[in-house]
């Protein structure tokens, strides 16, 4: 097996896991499988956020630390209704629009899987002549192939609080380098973290500046994983890794920041949070230096879990950065194995710069 397939090999392992906000268990297990021996040190604090330390050669060159989320959006079950059908409520951010007749996996609380679809009223019993509806959640149920509440609970196992988490196959095409699957935010970051890892251990090397790998939880229901985190670690500067919304498609801006194919995203701005001017320049001089393709962007939505890790002790130099990814929130994106190689470069190389100029 060549190299790119051994790194899609991992992403792809990632992605399929199933670990919506504050259910990431399986997540976590599979980042220590893959690294927990290539590493000094390995913490998991009370909420499962997972803190890996490579040291550094160089102790004065101080702490980086790298962060992505463990966590993606999904659902969880709220009402079983008479009928055996399931209504949901949503974890994390979704656009409904995406979700009807998508395949769904539900998780009982003892660990048993059961496959089912997201439902609709069908258009032969809306109002003839009626405008096509844009579906609300409230409109969605999942249909597991159970006529009752009775057979929900007693053959199925299924009750209210369950996990409902989306079901898509992982795909990479070869020819073209793109991956599919879900889970991308923020999974893909997660897997970049894995390679930097992996990067920085080879053949006994040893990075210059200590590094803090910290996978988080809970990102996308308020960066609440992150805050902890920020109550107990301190760093030179964090690089926040993440599964970045791609703008290049139909609909889009007319100029695109953020394409597929194109390099790692660095973000200068997002409403939650400005990007360090000194860690900016930073991997702007490497990128330059080593010709590692980067796509800065300004962004007018969205926040990170840069939000609470800038703040944390006496303020960290942050800056975010990525993979592009289309279709974000949904059950399928899709990603670039070019993108993801130049930001584990652009990140390898972060690792042995002087921090004290910053």
């Amino acid at each position: 097996m060549d190299s790119d397939a051994i790194v899609v090999e991992r992403i792809g392992r990632l992605v399929q896991a199933s670990g919506i906000s504050g259910f990431e268990k399986e997540v976590g297990t599979i980042i220590k499988d893959m690294i927990g021996s290539r590493v000094d040190q390995v913490e998991e604090d009370a909420v499962g956020n997972i803190i890996m330390t490579i040291k550094g050669t160089d102790p004065g060159n101080g702490r980086v630390i790298f962060a992505a989320h463990q966590d993606e959006v999904g659902f969880l079950v709220d009402v079983v209704e008479k009928g055996g059908f399931l209504r949901l409520v949503a974890i994390g951010g979704w656009n409904p629009v995406t979700l009807p007749s998508s395949p769904v996996t539900i998780i009982t609380r003892d660990g048993k899987r059961h496959h089912g679809v997201i439902g609709q009223l069908s258009p032969h019993f809306q109002p003839k002549g009626a405008p096509p509806s844009v579906p609300s959640l409230d409109d969605l149920f999942v249909d597991v192939g159970a006529s009752s509440d009775k057979d929900v609970e007693e053959i199925f196992g299924i009750r209210r609080g369950d996990i409902v988490v989306p079901e898509a196959s992982f795909t990479w095409v070869r020819e073209t380098g793109v991956m599919m699957g879900k889970a991308m935010d923020d999974r893909i970051g997660v897997a970049a973290l894995i390679e930097l890892a992996y990067a920085l251990t080879q053949d006994g090397k040893r990075p210059v500046s200590t590094v803090i790998l910290a996978f988080t939880v809970q990102e996308e229901v308020g960066t609440r994983g992150a805050g902890v985190v920020a109550n107990y670690l301190d760093g030179d500067a964090a690089i926040i890794v993440e599964g970045a919304p791609a703008d290049d498609m139909p609909g889009g801006p007319a100029i695109a920041q953020t394409r597929r194919g194109k390099g790692a995203h660095v973000r200068i701005f997002d409403p939650t949070h400005i990007g360090h001017r000194g860690v900016l320049d930073l991997l702007r001089g490497i990128a330059h230096a080593q010709g590692i393709q980067v796509q800065e962007a300004v962004r007018k939505g969205g926040g990170t879990d840069a939000v609470k890790l800038s703040v944390a002790q006496r303020g960290i130099p942050a800056v975010v950065t990525g993979v592009p990814v289309r279709y974000a929130h949904s059950h399928e994106s899709t990603a670039s194995l070019f993108d993801f190689n130049e930001l584990v470069r652009l990140l390898s190389a972060f690792c042995n710069v002087s921090l004290k100029d910053i």
